[in-house]
């Protein structure tokens, strides 16, 4: 019986260490996505030294502003560009659609400080370039980049799209047999989006699907009710599911969020 819990203790301590890991392989898996297709071509956004960092949206008119799109963990910033530019470039706004280190065509590992320091220096490097308030925004993994980056990167708005409270009480709900929480701790790549928005709410929309069982709705509302977001700001979609919640955002619920406050 020693030996079978030694072994069962063994087992266990191993399934934690190899989560430990590889988190960053597991959070981060657009990283073994194509690159994007050479027959798509949108504009490309460089940094300040002349590199490509990701891809620039504009409106046919001049801009109101300017918005900085974090995308998900399974796409990249083409795809994002693709699915959700014309959302915001109908409304005036110009929109950088920024990719992570590793994705598609940029060099790199991601990991956590260096994808939230490279965040905050193109909204830095956005907010130099370009006139008008600087917005942020994001969905799911890109939600909680949005979050973390809001208030260092200057943003005056943040939209999160089917975000979570925090990754680790995401994670925890999905392995509960580990104590997932304490190892994204324990390996600095907790995105707590309650904790980076305090006192943030009323600058703050919040869009969550409740057919989402990627990241189920509780965690929207639960950052919702944490960062006391007024009624008017959130929005939820019934029979949207994780991928699909654009298509279920009303006209009016798309003004509503990107019409500057008076």
């Amino acid at each position: 019986m020693r030996r079978l819990l030694l072994a069962v203790c063994g087992i266990y301590v191993g399934i934690c260490g190899f989560l430990l890991i590889a988190q960053n392989r597991l959070l981060y898996i657009g990283t073994v996505l194509p690159p994007h297709p050479a027959s798509v071509i949108y504009t490309p956004f460089n940094d300040a030294a002349g590199t490509q960092t990701g891809w620039l949206a504009a409106p046919a008119g001049i801009p109101r502003g300017t918005v900085v799109y974090f995308h998900g963990n399974d796409e990249e910033a083409w795809q994002a560009e693709r699915n959700y530019a014309g959302y915001f470039t109908a409304r005036g706004w110009r929109v950088v659609f920024l990719e992570y280190l590793g994705f598609d065509f940029r060099p790199g590992k991601p990991a956590h400080d260096s994808i939230i320091a490279d965040a905050i220096a193109t909204m830095h490097l956005a907010q130099q370039r370009y006139p008008g308030p600087l917005w942020v925004a994001g969905n799911s993994l890109g939600a909680g980049i949005a979050a973390q980056a809001a208030q260092p990167g200057g943003a005056q708005r943040v939209l999160l799209f089917v975000p979570w409270d925090s990754m680790g009480a995401v994670a925890q709900e999905r392995y509960p047999f580990v104590p997932a929480r304490l190892l994204l701790q324990a390996d600095g790549t907790d995105y707590n989006s309650c904790t980076s928005l305090a006192g943030w709410g009323d600058k703050t929309f919040i869009t969550y699907a409740g057919r989402d069982t990627i990241i189920p709705a509780h965690h929207a509302q639960n950052l919702a009710q944490c960062l006391g977001v007024p009624g008017a700001k959130i929005f939820a979609l019934p029979t949207a599911t994780h991928l699909g919640w654009y298509d279920h955002l009303t006209p009016a619920q798309w003004d509503s969020m990107l019409t500057p406050a008076p």
